[in-house]
């Protein structure tokens, strides 16, 4: 995850080229459930990888949080900026995701490191 200051820049071009949504507070439908990088661990807190989309936050391996804003781009591609509490700490957080066209892998985009991959798992109780 990054800070929001160093992606300022990439918010501000995002927004600009963002299709319009109903409510830019709710993450987009296809990006909703439970992702996990390996399939046999969901629906557990076995793994770190774990990430559960809701319609207004998201949930870690061990820490939370509430959206703040979800944009959308021409290529499917959503932009979430998240206040993020866990650890005893509050941070403002943005992540970069897009979703295979089957619906069944998660891609998080990251300036530091490769493309992340989760995969999504059958029951959710995010999907909402």
């Amino acid at each position: 995850m990054k800070s929001l200051k160093a992606l300022m820049p990439v918010m501000a071009l995002m927004s600009c080229a963002a299709a319009p949504q109903p409510d830019e507070r709710t993450i987009p439908e296809p990006f909703r459930g439970e992702w996990n990088s390996n399939l046999a661990d969901c629906g557990t807190p076995d793994n770190d990888s774990m990430m559960v989309i809701g319609a207004d936050r998201i949930d870690f391996y061990e820490s939370s949080g509430r959206v703040r804003g979800a944009f959308l781009d021409a290529a499917g591609q959503v932009l979430i900026v998240i206040d993020v509490s866990g650890e005893e700490e509050t941070s403002t957080t943005a992540l970069r995701l897009s979703v295979s066209p089957d619906g069944s892998r998660l891609t998080e985009y990251s300036e530091s490191a490769e493309p992340f991959v989760r995969r999504r798992c059958r029951a959710s109780a995010a999907a909402r």
